[in-house]
């Protein structure tokens, strides 16, 4: 799990972080996925107040709200959550180095050593994120995350840590990539240029905090149940619901985009996320890459980065996305009140006018923190396996995070600004495990 700085090699490119995998999801019980805390000191750098930091860190990671555990409690339902390790959140371990030039993976290297000594092994936790004191590092990161593994780097300058910036880092632990977004001005998918303006609709992409995770991060994650994840397989009309409203249905549409997948989401304020979140977005995902999907805006402004303007790339009613390569068209028929009506056309065939009638919606309370009962897809659609469906805490800022190492994959995050991507790809043997880190997009502090 740790990356030997004789393996690191950093590319001034954006890379893709292709091919990693997502944790399975519990069917009948919530994953716990347990977190070792460690607060580290340098020779020449050290925590002034341990026990404070020590008390931040137990409510920023395990407390009941605003924190790591609340975040993703909320955005998956309870499907998965946080609890400390058995060891619990460590008092200062000493490491044998100066905090200057900010050595991630020296960092690493010997707080893994250093847990192996205490008895604490891989067999006693999933992630293991290192809190270290940043006076004297010089850290051009805001904190860093291994993509599709489990380790993070915290450095943390007072009394404080960023929210945003623990929720990203873990997102990439699951295997989550920046977010950006495609510019499809004509509406025509063919036609889209890469962009690296980042979504502002997750954590991932600039969104903060306050943001839940789109539609293409809970398939990935298999946090979105059969019913609410809809595989489209022929042309239908469909009712879809807002990601984290009130309420049994469809939440997303999974459409077939050539050797790409296309989802469709519909947002809105629920809970403690998305508050500045709503209407009707779709994501291309190259190759059913869910990790890696990017917002399709059909818009020509640069509103991306403008708070005031974060719905500005929603599909509005009568809008039509297309691939006539491809014979795909969707179409938003209709959308307000917490939901959209989406008509899809597979190999040129219409879809019909309208969407089946739904059934009753059963409330439930805010945050659909419960699963819901779900009811039967519009007609054309095969039921996606996924699990559960999630709602999410509000955020501190607009911060886009950062990632580090492992058998995954590094990528840190950055404080405002455009994402300007380096990426460096590590690869080093550990016992089993191999691992393949990829640092990329950083926040200027």
């Amino acid at each position: 799990m740790r990356l030997s700085p004789r393996t690191l090699l950093i590319s001034a490119t954006a890379v893709a972080l292709a091919g990693i995998a997502a944790p399975a999801q519990a069917a009948d019980s919530p994953e716990k996925r347990r977190v070792q805390v460690v607060m580290v000191n340098f020779s020449d750098s050290t925590f002034p107040d341990p026990a404070a930091t020590k008390s931040l860190l137990q409510k920023s990671y395990f407390g009941e709200s605003k924190s790591l555990t609340s975040y993703y409690n909320e955005v998956t339902r309870g499907a998965t959550t946080f609890e400390a390790a058995g060891g619990g959140i460590l008092d200062p371990i000493e490491l044998p180095m100066s905090a200057a030039g900010c050595d991630s993976s020296k960092i690493s290297d010997l707080t893994y050593q250093a847990l192996e000594k205490k008895g604490i092994t891989e067999e006693d936790y999933e992630h293991v994120s290192i809190v270290f004191p940043n006076q004297k590092t010089d850290c051009d990161y805001l904190a860093l995350g291994s993509v599709g593994g489990g380790t993070t780097w915290m450095p943390i300058d007072g009394a404080e840590i960023s929210m945003t910036a623990l929720v990203h880092e873990f997102g990439h632990n699951f295997g989550y990539s920046h977010q950006l977004r495609e510019r499809c001005t004509s509406a025509d998918l063919a036609s889209c240029k890469a962009s690296e303006d980042t979504s502002h609709k997750t954590p991932m992409g600039g969104g903060g905090w306050a943001a839940g995770l789109t539609a293409p991060e809970l398939i990935h994650s298999k946090w979105l149940s059969g019913d609410e994840a809809v595989k489209v397989a022929k042309s239908g009309t469909y009712t879809v619901r807002s990601l984290y409203g009130s309420g049994a249905g469809v939440r997303a549409l999974d459409i077939p985009l050539g050797e790409d997948r296309l989802v469709v989401e519909v947002r809105g304020a629920s809970g403690t996320v998305d508050g500045r979140i709503s209407g009707v977005h779709a994501y291309r995902a190259p190759k059913g890459d869910y990790a890696e999907a990017a917002l399709v805006d059909t818009t020509d402004a640069d509103h991306w980065s403008d708070k005031g303007a974060a719905d500005a790339d929603a599909l509005a009613a009568g809008t039509t996305l297309t691939d006539a390569g491809e014979k795909v068209s969707v179409k938003v028929l209709a959308s307000g009140d917490g939901k959209a009506t989406v008509a899809v056309s597979l190999d040129g065939v219409p879809a019909p006018a309208e969407a089946p009638a739904e059934k009753p919606a059963q409330e439930t309370s805010s945050g659909d923190s419960a699963q819901q009962p779900t009811e039967k897809p519009a007609s054309g659609a095969e039921v996606q396996t996924e699990s559960e469906q999630p709602a999410a805490p509000a955020s501190d800022d607009d911060e886009l995070a950062e990632t580090g190492a492992e058998s995954d994959t590094a990528v840190p995050v950055a404080a405002g600004g455009a994402l300007l991507l380096a990426l460096g790809a590590v690869f080093a043997a550990r016992g089993r495990r191999r691992a393949a880190t990829a640092r990329s997009g950083r926040h200027s502090r």
